[in-house]
């Protein structure tokens, strides 16, 4: 590798830390990169000793399942209502102990998932031996909803990933439409469908989830089944649910396995909220065509100077790391923002790196927004 490629190898992942330092960050607010650079050692160890235990289930050996027969034999109530989960450890067994039982669970899950997880999961059964089928609802087709109500009328078991928050219209909905939740360091948007569905059927709702202990145990867990009514409000249910989950996140975070669904689901990537409001209204105008004077008659005695760690993330967002504020990129790449981070360079300097119509957008848009100033020599 050439050294300008392990230069760019070394920034991009100071800022693929960054990133996730941020996302960590939602759910522990005083978390630091060594703590980071620590869960991400405990998820790596984390992760060999479950594809060790699921090629040897694969293979013949069976011990990973028995902590869930046993499990399922204790909780009978299980085959009936919504079992909530979510992606903690193993999650991919949590059908398998209903199935052994004889039973024909529903799983609900986006379309996505559904179709890297539906070849696996019914591979596994046909190894097993297991005679019953999963039927599958994916989040936002057509019948969803009448497939799990269905089900669930008929006594049969829906199985549901909580943290996957998502459906109808997909992840943008949740942000522009779904319920503000407040974690510890950063507030979300959820969905409330579900828990609307547990109302207005009034049907019991089990948690389970299941997670690697100390020893390198898998563990099944479960809290008393709860079941609502349709005087219930489905906000303060969907609220009781997601505490329930962000519960087992921030005990065990290294084993949590869908990061991504906090960045999708933050409130601060709303559609809503990503507008340009950084220079008060009513002192745009004046500071545009300040900065066009500046432009016209002065450019190679003007800086443009950040004010901010700013960066440009994938999805077009441009991120201010000091103030934790969201924008459109509007087309600007991160790598434009090198001569700046660099060094303060004028605004001629910029307009021959990076072409005039360059600075008039995107280096006036950063002064607007309050990422970067105009400063003399």
């Amino acid at each position: 590798m050439s050294e300008g490629a392990e230069r760019a190898a070394v920034e991009y992942r100071r800022r693929d830390l960054a990133f996730e330092l941020w996302n960590l960050r939602a759910v522990l607010p005083d978390a630091q990169q060594d703590d980071l650079l620590r869960i991400k050692a405990r998820q790596d160890q984390d992760l060999a000793r479950e594809r060790e235990a699921l090629a040897g289930l694969w293979s013949g050996n069976r011990d990973i399942l028995v902590p869930g027969h046993r499990f399922f034999a204790d909780h009978p109530e299980l085959a009936q209502g919504i079992t909530v989960s979510l992606h903690l450890g193993p999650y991919q067994l949590l059908a398998e102990p209903y199935l052994a039982a004889g039973l024909e669970p529903v799983i609900v899950l986006n379309e996505d998932a559904r179709r890297s997880f539906q070849p696996q999961a019914e591979n596994l059964c046909r190894r097993l031996g297991h005679s019953g089928h999963i039927e599958w609802a994916s989040l936002g087709r057509r019948g969803f909803v009448r497939t799990m109500i269905t089900a669930l009328r008929r006594n049969k078991p829906v199985l549901v990933y909580l943290d996957g928050n998502t459906g109808t219209a997909g992840m943008r909905a949740t942000r522009d439409q779904g319920m503000r939740y407040h974690l510890p360091g950063r507030a979300i948007r959820v969905r409330t469908g579900l828990a609307r569905l547990a109302c207005r059927l009034e049907c019991p709702v089990h948690r389970v989830a299941l997670y690697w202990d100390e020893r390198g145990d898998l563990r099944w867990e479960t809290e008393p089944t709860m079941r609502w009514s349709r005087h219930d409000d489905p906000g303060t249910v969907t609220r009781y649910l997601y505490d329930w989950c962000f519960t087992h996140i921030m005990r065990r975070p290294e084993q949590w396995r869908y990061w991504a669904m906090l960045r999708t689901a933050s409130s601060c990537f709303r559609s809503a909220i990503l507008d340009p409001a950084g220079v008060p209204a009513g002192l745009r105008e004046d500071f545009q065509r300040a900065f066009g004077t500046c432009m016209e008659q002065s450019p190679g005695t003007v800086h443009l100077v950040l004010e901010s760690d700013v960066e440009v993330w994938a999805g077009d967002v441009l991120v201010d790391l000091s103030r934790d504020r969201f924008y459109p990129a509007s087309g600007l790449q991160d790598s434009d923002l090198d001569p700046l981070r660099d060094g303060q360079p004028t605004l001629a300097d910029l307009a021959s790196h990076h072409g005039r119509a360059w600075v008039d957008f995107h280096g006036l848009r950063l002064c607007l927004l309050g990422m970067a100033r105009l400063g003399g020599s």
